[in-house]
């Protein structure tokens, strides 16, 4: 088609391939809870690692519930070995999915699919939480502890209650009476039951606020929670939230954590840094209710090994080196072996933003050849495989061409290992997906 007839790309892909939009994240960050389905993980497709997925729901699921796991590691070592940036695997992700999983009904599909029965499922009732440390705001464990209790309150997938609203609907159940008194006591001897030693008192006010029949109350209450509270007082929040989720009968929680290098950023003093992961061991291993109700998995990856080993050890925190040794708490993302698993993970993003029946063509306007080229451009990476998604349909809509074919791709992305101009104006190589 001649240059001066050609329409807008956003017209051409809203007209000539029937999507609403681009379908692909431009940025491949992972942001949960944002509204956007391409850039908040809810499109992730898991069967994209399913075997990994089964692994982490046997080492670290099960692990926790019936075998006593209390540090697990979700790794990707890269293409190569020793690969100093290992990340955009899909690790935040598919840690986000498995929460989400789990929280769905507690655990008792997650339990099912891996062998245990029914009664298994109900004598050990589970929820999972999802936190994530950053250079700017997340940079304590008090803090990631009550970024942790936020997601509880304030995250939720389409129309699904909060897990917060799940578990007080769960609690009114167990004790027949949904009066907020009735919910405040019986949290209140749950603190009681506790022995051992603890943070000190719970958080009464986020107690009532968590047992309000208002969804928004909890909300409204730590919204108003300083920053430097969060910090210094987020492991209180999570105890408060801890003893909330037993009095409905939740034994253990999976606290899913990202990005866990952030926490030893060049930023923050050796010192402080060393103290920080000190508190893991304080807080999560020897202070009640943590040490008898929470899991916690990290994201890893070898950058984030070498900054985190010193403190790890020295703090005498469970290994997270892949080793046979450590084979029953570490899984590893391994790369994307072949352009079908990379045309797994493209089919959802383009069905979702399809206003067309294209039954049979899941991959339009992609060619299957088109795929491969974007595959081997990819390093093998989901982030990678994403982004230049993206670029490519941004390119092939403003040419308003028909189908991306094989050709197609590599005219826009050139050739393996470079990017043509307008590749790298339109996505910035520093951004990840997932930031794991």
């Amino acid at each position: 088609m001649s240059s001066d007839h050609l329409v807008p790309g956003v017209v051409w892909i809203k007209r000539e391939w029937k999507f609403r939009n681009n379908p692909f994240p431009s940025t491949g960050m992972a942001r949960v809870g944002g509204i956007d389905d391409r850039e908040n993980g809810l499109l992730y497709e898991p069967d994209v690692h399913a075997d990994q997925l089964r692994e982490a729901i046997d080492k670290f699921v099960l692990g926790m519930s019936f075998s006593g796991l209390k540090f697990g590691y979700l790794w990707s070592a890269g293409v190569i070995p020793n690969d100093s940036d290992a990340r955009g695997f899909g690790k935040s992700v598919l840690l986000q999915h498995l929460s989400r999983r789990i929280n769905s009904d507690f655990g008792r599909a997650v339990y099912e699919e891996s062998g245990l029965d029914e009664a298994d499922a109900a004598e050990v009732p589970i929820c999972s939480l999802f936190t994530s440390f950053d250079t700017v705001h997340v940079r304590s464990l008090g803090a990631a502890l009550f970024a942790a209790v936020e997601y509880a309150v304030k995250f939720r997938a389409e129309d699904a209650p909060t897990l917060a609203g799940k578990l007080r609907d769960r609690l009114a159940e167990r004790i027949g009476d949904s009066d907020v008194k009735a919910l405040t006591k019986a949290v209140a001897d749950s603190h009681r039951a506790v022995r051992g030693r603890t943070l000190g008192p719970p958080d009464d006010k986020l107690i009532v606020a968590l047992c309000d029949e208002s969804p928004d109350a909890a909300v409204d209450y730590l919204t108003k929670v300083s920053p430097i509270s969060r910090s210094r007082n987020g492991a209180v929040h999570m105890a408060t939230f801890l003893v909330f989720a037993a009095a409905a009968g939740i034994k253990h929680v999976l606290v899913c954590c990202d990005q866990l290098e952030d926490l030893a950023s060049t930023t923050t003093a050796k010192a402080k840094r060393d103290l920080e992961v000190e508190r893991f061991r304080d807080v999560i291993v020897e202070t009640l209710p943590m040490a008898d109700m929470v899991t916690l998995v990290a994201t890893m990856h070898p950058r984030a090994s070498a900054t985190m080993r010193h403190a790890w050890t020295l703090a005498d925190l469970p290994s997270f080196d892949l080793t046979p040794g450590n084979r029953f708490s570490t899984v590893e993302l391994p790369p994307l072996q072949d352009a079908a698993q990379a045309a797994q993970l493209l089919k959802r993003y383009l069905a979702a933003a399809s206003t067309a029946d294209v039954a049979g063509d899941d991959l339009r306007p992609f060619t299957d050849e088109a795929v491969a080229r974007l595959f081997e451009r990819s390093a093998r990476k989901p982030r990678d495989v994403l982004r230049k998604a993206h670029t490519v349909l941004v390119a092939a809509s403003a040419q308003n061409l028909p189908r991306i074919t094989g050709p197609d791709v590599e005219n826009i992305l050139g050739v393996p290992g470079q990017q043509t101009a307008a590749a790298q104006n339109e996505i910035p190589g520093t951004l990840d997906w997932s930031r794991g």
